[in-house]
């Protein structure tokens, strides 16, 4: 089972709530779950804990109803497909068969270590900016 990472604002109650649904949700199927499945658990217990505190999608209930509707009606035209496991495992696959991982599937916490470091050649891009900067001529309309 994958570590488990929590929402930041999840107290403790609502971590113990959100490993509860997931372990019955579990029991309920009664078979091994993939990552796919498991990613629905998941979905529907942080659902089932915003619905708890009372949080609201904001969608009126006719919103609600035509997007379900819109909804059938693409499964069943077949336009809905499952994305490839590569998906699940937060690897992105272009057209031309290049493979990189997903830039949303990092932690935040990484890109804010990325931007607290200079990057490479730095001082000498900086220098290179200095100069063209002063290289720069703005021409003035003088009439």
């Amino acid at each position: 089972m994958p570590k488990i990472i929590y929402p930041s604002h999840y107290s403790e109650t609502d971590q113990a709530i959100y490993d509860d649904l997931l372990s019955r949700g579990e029991t309920l199927i009664g078979k091994k779950l993939s990552e796919n499945e498991r990613f629905l658990l998941d979905l529907s217990a942080k659902i089932t804990i915003n619905q708890m505190k009372g949080y609201d999608s904001g969608y009126s209930e006719q919103e609600i109803s035509e997007m379900r509707s819109m909804h059938k009606q693409m499964a069943n035209a077949g336009i809905i497909e499952t994305p490839p496991d590569k998906f699940y495992d937060d690897m992105i696959e272009l057209s031309n068969g290049t493979t990189f991982k997903n830039p949303l599937s990092y932690p935040a916490e990484y890109y804010y270590e990325q931007n607290q470091q200079k990057p490479q050649n730095y001082d000498e891009t900086m220098d290179k900016l200095s100069e063209d900067t002063n290289r720069l001529q703005i021409p003035v309309n003088v009439d």
